[in-house]
């Protein structure tokens, strides 16, 4: 047999994550792992992550988004470069550990630097216009006093693009509400949290409210619930780590920016 391309593995690796993600291919993923030395039944959470096969497989520089359209080219190599760490921590090249925090701190810098490239793109470096544009989309926005379109927060630039195109209470919107919640824990992180978030699952569990859903009934339930609810939906995204519905989302807001600016 004849030397495999790299492009042919990193077309197999995602695959092989992608049917591995499936409950449906547990017999597959079972296979795969007995055949790589590891028996995916004794894992201890059902929430197997191919950590090991991924170490076997592992490839430097594996972008896993095409960002050939972004048009400036400053922009488009630091999405690159963002995007090439965020697949190390995916796949376990830095430290043979993968890494679901770093991954979202790498996602969350591409989000930023898409949001960026669409303000500037879109109103040349104008902030007025900027402002008027989230104003026009989000009534609570309170615009900054400077005069530079950086000083505009990532939650603004946002809310202003996703109510603006038809993304508002989207998988994109929530994808981006957790990347910046998750990227704000993480520079504040405190370890005595987890019995706090054990002790809000275990209520909203009584409380016969699931968090696993990302639907809620809002007409009837209470305030009090509802912030419980966006509470434990967090703790749930963040432990559940889905890494394939963020690549999918990032791949959207970077499909959209591109669109919009045509």
């Amino acid at each position: 047999m004849g030397a495999v391309k790299k492009e042919s593995l990193e077309k197999l690796l995602v695959l092989i994550d992608d049917i591995c993600s499936k409950d449906e291919n547990f017999w597959f993923k079972d296979k795969l792992s007995i055949s790589l030395g590891v028996n995916s039944s004794h894992e201890k959470t059902s929430n197997f992550k191919l950590s090991k096969i991924e170490g076997y497989l592992k490839l430097d520089g594996y972008k896993i988004i095409d960002y050939t359209d972004i048009k400036n080219e400053v922009v488009r190599n630091q999405l690159f470069r963002d995007c090439i760490e965020m697949s190390k921590y995916r796949l376990g090249k830095i430290n043979d550990t993968i890494s679901f925090d770093e991954f979202c701190r790498y996602a969350h810098l591409q989000v930023e630097e898409l949001l960026n490239y669409f303000y500037y793109e879109k109103f040349k470096g104008k902030i007025g216009e900027a402002n008027i544009f989230i104003t026009n989309n989000w009534s609570f926005y309170i615009p900054p006093k400077s005069k530079k379109i950086a000083s505009i927060s990532v939650q603004a630039k946002a809310i202003g693009f996703l109510n603006e195109y038809g993304f508002n209470n989207s998988s994109l919107s929530r994808t981006l509400d957790f990347l910046r919640d998750f990227r704000n824990e993480l520079s504040h992180r405190n370890s005595f949290e987890t019995k706090k978030e054990d002790d809000i699952l275990s209520t909203l569990a009584l409380k016969r409210i699931n968090v696993q859903s990302s639907y809620i009934d809002f007409q009837n339930i209470s305030k009090e619930d509802i912030k419980l609810y966006n509470q434990g939906r967090f703790i749930y995204l963040k432990r559940n780590q889905d890494y394939v519905e963020i690549l999918e989302n990032l791949e959207i807001l970077k499909e959209a920016v591109v669109l919009v600016l045509q």
